[in-house]
């Protein structure tokens, strides 16, 4: 029987797609996606970022390199990891969103953890700027990298919450890397246990915001 030339054509077409899926099945080259999302770093930094060793990180890497989903950037004697392009991002944000509608346990998690109020991407444009202090928790790199305008770097693992730039009555909306960071709730919680009265968190992406952005 002659082979159908669709069918050919189809196995070989699934057979690329899955090597994205196999590329992205697995927690620590995720959590580089997430990581490099934030921007370009080096194999060290995104070691320490998810608390791995640099040789773990860099076979990785090269997993992710080899399905075109990151790609090298070198600057003078140093060699940077960064997004291979912008639906890679999108790609980490369509699954957190189909973790979050089909998935029970992702919802109860979500909503067992974010106590506080949520600030959402459409709701930043009626963000009084002026009178909100915007804290940014994320690593210095990263905020300078991008950041919401207005925002103030206190990165998560130096705040002193004995010594804060905003007062207990001041309006103070928390972010950090988003959705699968938990860090913004964690300081947020702590701030009103400290007596910080109107707290909020904004637990959405830089990234997610600027896409977001970009198409309006």
């Amino acid at each position: 029987m002659q082979d159908n030339p669709a069918i050919t054509y189809q196995n070989n077409a699934f057979d690329q797609v899955l090597r994205i899926g196999k590329a992205v099945s697995n927690l620590t080259r995720l959590k580089i996606i997430f990581i490099l999302d934030q921007g370009p770093k080096s194999v060290e930094e995104i070691a320490k970022a998810i608390n791995i060793s640099v040789g773990t990180t860099s076979k990785n890497l090269q997993i992710l390199k080899q399905a075109n989903l990151v790609k090298e950037e070198k600057s003078k004697n140093f060699v940077f990891y960064a997004l291979a392009n912008e639906q890679v991002s999108q790609l980490l944000v369509l699954l957190t969103n189909l973790a979050e509608k089909s998935l029970p346990e992702m919802r109860n998690l979500e909503k067992s953890y974010d106590t506080l109020p949520q600030t959402e991407i459409s709701d930043l444009k009626n963000q009084n700027m002026a009178t909100t202090y915007i804290l940014d928790l994320r690593p210095t790199d990263e905020f300078n990298n991008v950041h919401l305008p207005g925002a103030h770097n206190i990165p998560f693992n130096e705040i002193d919450f004995e010594n804060l730039p905003f007062k207990p009555n001041q309006d103070v909306m928390v972010y950090c890397r988003g959705r699968l960071c938990g860090y913004a709730d964690c300081v947020g919680k702590e701030l009103k246990a400290k007596g910080y009265k109107r707290v909020s968190v904004f637990n959405h992406s830089v990234a997610e915001w600027q896409n977001e952005k970009a198409t309006k």
